[in-house]
């Protein structure tokens, strides 16, 4: 093709036909100024799409480890409520007018359990990833300020939780350095050891001690039932709008 146009340019200037010959050489350029459009347009045109498959890819990453976090929580949340309404009998059954130091003891030394529940190891890659990449600037309004701001109070509620465990784990040290218990199997000391740590004890300091740590431990088993409530009724509601949005794609 440019041999060909190379050899009309030589022939109209043997020929001395100087006007069409700039005639000529400027509908070439428009030629090739029309060419090097159509292919920019073409290479947009696939970067568009490669963007599209790119966020498309990264949309459906994200709702896959949504839909693998609500199977987490909701195996998770039932216990977290049963461990809390826990809790809460025993500080009722302490609570009672006709409530003794025995029954103190008998809350503290066989039934109190002062484990708590390790967080839920959340899916974040492709969120990360999403946010990393940018890809996010991507998608609609709409969807992008709920997945930041799902994101953004989950993390907060997580952290503190993550906060509250930490601190219950320093206050539970103390009592388990101090007394037994006998409310899960792990935790069998024997009966020499269980009868000695009960034989004197000081009422007042295992009041306080019950007190404390079971206060701490309503914290922890609130907040951390809030964020998972919170993650899971949210995490449903943006699958819907994901599920909308990649369908649309």
């Amino acid at each position: 093709m440019i041999k060909l146009f190379r050899n009309i340019r030589k022939q109209l200037l043997s020929e001395g036909k100087n006007t069409k010959y700039f005639k000529y050489a400027i509908g070439e350029i428009v030629l090739v100024v029309i060419g090097i459009l159509i292919a920019l347009q073409i290479n947009n045109w696939k970067e568009h799409k490669q963007k599209e498959i790119q966020i498309k890819n990264a949309l459906v990453a994200l709702y896959n480890d949504l839909a693998q976090d609500t199977v987490l929580i909701k195996e998770r949340l039932p216990f977290i409520k049963e461990q809390h309404q826990l809790n809460e009998s025993l500080r009722t059954k302490v609570a009672k007018p006709e409530a003794t130091l025995d029954t103190l003891i008998h809350v503290m030394r066989y039934e109190f359990n002062p484990n708590w529940s390790e967080q839920i190891i959340y899916n974040t890659n492709a969120y990360y990833s999403l946010i990393q990449t940018g890809l996010v600037e991507n998608v609609s309004d709409s969807l992008k300020t709920r997945i930041k701001n799902f994101y953004n109070q989950k993390f907060f509620q997580k952290n503190r939780v993550e906060k509250t465990t930490n601190d219950y784990r320093e206050k539970i040290t103390s009592y388990v350095n101090t007394y037994t218990f006998g409310s899960t199997p792990i935790h069998d000391q024997g009966h020499l050891i269980d009868s000695l740590v009960w034989e004197h004890i000081n009422s007042s300091h295992l009041a306080a001690t019950f007190q404390g740590i079971s206060n701490f431990k309503r914290i922890l088993f609130t907040e951390t039932q809030v964020e998972l409530e919170y993650s899971l009724e949210g995490s449903k509601r943006l699958l819907q709008q994901l599920d909308f949005y990649i369908k649309d794609l």
